[in-house]
């Protein structure tokens, strides 16, 4: 089984293919008009559930997932852009940034993808905890 996790936005979304023990099979950036037929294609052929963030831009989204026919999961949005920069700085290191606050330690990189593996990875424990 597979889970798409989708952080919806207004201009661009982030999405992560993720296995059910939590590996990361795909995780890209695709401008927002684009989603539905990225979804799409990476579904093709595949066990997917869908797994998307519950903010403001998901009602936009919702309906046009669901008519894909693919399983959709909601989960909590909040503070998962944090989350996703801590990820993304422990997958790539801190260089310089090390010195500073965790507040200050910016990213030079959209991290709407780590974003949607923030949201994977809160579905797959809550199904643990289950």
């Amino acid at each position: 089984m597979l889970f798409l996790g989708i952080d919806p936005g207004k201009d661009k979304c982030g999405l992560a293919l993720v296995d059910s023990v939590g590996r990361v099979v795909l995780q890209k950036i695709v401008p927002s008009n684009e989603l539905i037929a990225e979804i799409e294609g990476i579904s093709k052929g595949k066990r997917i559930t869908v797994v998307m963030g519950n903010g403001t831009t998901a009602r936009r989204y919702l309906p046009l997932v669901e008519e894909l026919d693919l399983p959709v999961e909601l989960v909590e949005e909040g503070y998962s852009t944090l989350e996703a920069k801590e990820l993304y700085f422990r997958e790539n290191g801190y260089g310089w940034q090390v010195i500073l606050p965790k507040g200050l330690r910016s990213v030079r990189r959209p991290l709407d993808d780590y974003a949607a593996r923030i949201l994977v990875d809160r579905y797959l424990n809550s199904r643990k905890n289950m």
